[in-house]
């Protein structure tokens, strides 16, 4: 009996690379791929709510800044395509307007940075389960032999 999320006849994993690449494009995608529907879709809704729930709480400007940020960036960057679009935005904010006068007040900007942040380290936490799963997957899965010459069906 397959446990919720899980699919009852699991085929081994075809590549764990794979699965990585799709869990860090998207939130989930890497267990989608691999089967398991339900975390999937918790993942992605838990991760991206997190993610833009940070920047709308300090905009753009003050939550994704690798010059005002350092190390949070990194983390930030777990989350995948979805931060580089924020970094876009940044970018694009800072070209059209004065870069003071888009500052958040001060608990606001450190409480999107810790958002962004905490997503993008549990997308990593995500990305290296996916890859625990393919793993896990190809370890378990049974060996298939060649049909015996002769043997009827």
């Amino acid at each position: 009996m397959a446990k919720i999320g899980e699919s009852a006849d699991e085929a081994p994993c075809p590549s764990t690379a794979l699965a990585a690449a799709f869990a860090w494009l998207v939130p989930g995608l890497g267990h989608w791929w691999l089967g398991h529907r339900a975390r999937a879709a918790i993942f992605f809704v838990v991760i991206t709510v997190t993610f833009w729930a940070g920047v709308a709480v300090g905009g753009v400007r003050n939550t994704v800044s690798p010059r005002d940020n350092g190390a949070w960036i990194a983390a930030q960057l777990c989350v995948g395509p979805q931060s580089l679009f924020a970094l876009y935005l940044n970018q694009k904010t800072l070209e059209r307007s004065d870069s003071d006068s888009l500052k958040a007040a001060w608990p606001a900007s450190n409480i999107s940075v810790v958002y962004a942040g905490v997503a993008g380290l549990l997308n990593l936490l995500v990305i290296i389960d996916a890859m625990a799963r393919c793993e896990a997957s190809r370890r378990t899965a049974p060996a298939r032999s060649p049909p015996l010459k002769g043997a009827s069906r």
